[in-house]
């Protein structure tokens, strides 16, 4: 990797000045594109060892704002998607229960807690949506691959069904 990066705003967290984060970057002049965990400031004097960071912004993304970025870890994600082993996972849970028991008094009693503060309606939408969060900051490629597979899936049931009706 170079030492100049390209982020999106929309990477960004709110407020994430001299904060650590996690994001994803894009390498300037490679293009290619890894998962950090860093702190970001506007200004160098702020970090360690301060690389510069455009962040992209606006509705097209032609804004640019000039940050700097201190990498702490990179290529969290780095672990290549295994798309074999994927299908395999999601054809197993079509015939499988869509339940998952977490067996853990400690995991339920918070989120049976958030549920009596309003957050969640039921701790099976607090369980999906905590899930689902954790799933997509933390391994974004995973996710995206799976809507991948899921939506060539889908085109393809609705492909066969059109045949089958014809």
């Amino acid at each position: 990797m170079t030492d100049e990066y390209v982020t999106s705003e929309t990477n960004l967290p709110p407020d994430p000045e001299g904060k650590e984060v996690r994001l994803q970057i894009t390498d300037k002049s490679t293009k290619e594109i890894s998962s950090t965990r860093a702190r970001i400031s506007r200004n160098p004097d702020d970090l360690n060892d301060p690389v510069p960071l455009t962040v992209v912004k606006g509705p097209h993304e032609n804004t640019e704002e000039q940050w700097y970025i201190d990498i702490l870890e990179t290529d969290l994600e780095s672990e290549e998607i295994d798309r074999d082993l994927l299908k395999e996972a999601y054809e197993e849970v079509k015939t499988d229960a869509n339940i998952i028991n977490t067996r853990s008094n400690d995991v339920k009693t918070l989120l049976r807690y958030l549920v009596k503060r309003g957050r969640y309606s039921s701790v099976s939408q607090a369980s999906r949506t905590i899930m689902f969060e954790y799933l997509s900051d933390q391994y974004p490629e995973l996710l995206d691959e799976y809507v991948d597979l899921k939506i060539r899936h889908e085109q393809r049931e609705l492909t066969d069904s059109k045949r089958d009706n014809t």
